[in-house]
């Protein structure tokens, strides 16, 4: 840690550069380059990963240490080197002792004409106690292409109580409650998809903008005392700087953002979160902003962003 602060007032004020203070609390994080990636067996992909101590000033001399789940489907080496070793998903786990750990997920096929990739498409994100609504997927081989098979496919949910599915992807709602909705095709998971059942809600996946990272999903919704709230997941991650902030708005234009949007606050964690809108702005209703904005907010720099469905 630095004993003495170096910096420029005009351009703290314009910009979202990070400045290391005496005695500031650490904001430890783990950034990959990607939270997912394929391959074939025999085939390698390099994972990147950087330790940040505080305030995103990355840490070089930082050792990390790395280990996959499943060595039969994949291995990796201590600097990050991914080898497939047999077909099927496992996750590599990187880790900065006591301070944070990361997972990327790993899917290992036998020829690019294998299934690469699973993903669940939704027309929304919530549907009633004793509605429905048919999901259906997108599916990939490792080259990138519509998967041209058909396929063994297989839908489950997270809680059978809350909600039923058809294995032809039809979702019934059964009560109160959220579920996770997970599709395999030939034994490739998809990512979950959360739906929520009976509760007037709305949700969204984090995403970053250009070389700035934002992962996580987030719910927006009514509770049960009638106040609005979000929720950001456990595994929330985003980038940071100094004054990076949570609003709600219905643009992703940084600058528009900051003038029209509502400013929810501050954030200096990844990690769950949790922000009660009504009690910033009891006027605020669910369905009035598309997209909750991870903001920074000297420099008007939207971070990243969740279209909320």
């Amino acid at each position: 840690m630095k004993n003495s602060i170096i910096c420029i007032i005009s351009i703290l004020a314009t910009s979202c550069i990070g400045t290391d203070y005496l005695d500031d609390p650490k904001d430890p994080a783990i950034l990959t380059n990607v939270t997912s990636a394929s391959l074939e067996i025999g085939g390698t992909f390099q994972v990147e990963a950087t330790y940040y101590y505080n305030m995103w000033v990355a840490d070089e001399s930082a050792v990390l240490f790395w280990r996959s789940n499943n060595p039969d489907v994949a291995t990796v080496d201590q600097n990050g080197l991914v080898t497939g070793t047999g077909k099927g998903q496992t996750q590599i786990v990187i880790i900065y002792p006591e301070e944070d750990t990361v997972r990327v997920g790993i899917t290992v096929v036998t020829d690019f004409n294998d299934v690469a990739e699973v993903l669940i498409a939704s027309s929304t994100s919530s549907i009633d106690v004793g509605g429905t609504t048919q999901l259906s997927l997108e599916v990939y081989n490792l080259a990138g292409d519509p998967y041209a098979g058909t396929g063994d496919t297989l839908w489950s949910v997270s809680d059978a109580s809350v909600a039923s599915i058809t294995q032809e992807g039809l979702l019934t709602g059964l009560s109160d409650g959220q579920v996770n909705v997970t599709a395999s095709v030939d034994g490739v998971l998809s990512e979950p998809l959360p739906i929520m059942v009976g509760m007037q809600a709305r949700t969204g996946t984090f995403q970053g903008v250009g070389s700035y990272q934002a992962i996580g999903t987030c719910i927006l919704e009514v509770a049960d005392n009638d106040d609005l709230t979000l929720t950001f997941s456990d595994n929330f991650t985003t980038s940071f700087a100094l004054g990076t902030f949570v609003y709600l708005a219905n643009t992703t234009d940084g600058a528009a953002v900051r003038a029209q949007g509502v400013e929810l606050g501050e954030i200096t964690s990844n990690g769950a979160k949790f922000f009660n809108v009504s009690e910033i702005d009891a006027s605020i209703e669910l369905d009035d902003y598309r997209y909750v904005i991870i903001l920074c907010k000297p420099a008007s720099i939207t971070f990243g962003y969740a279209d909320l469905n």
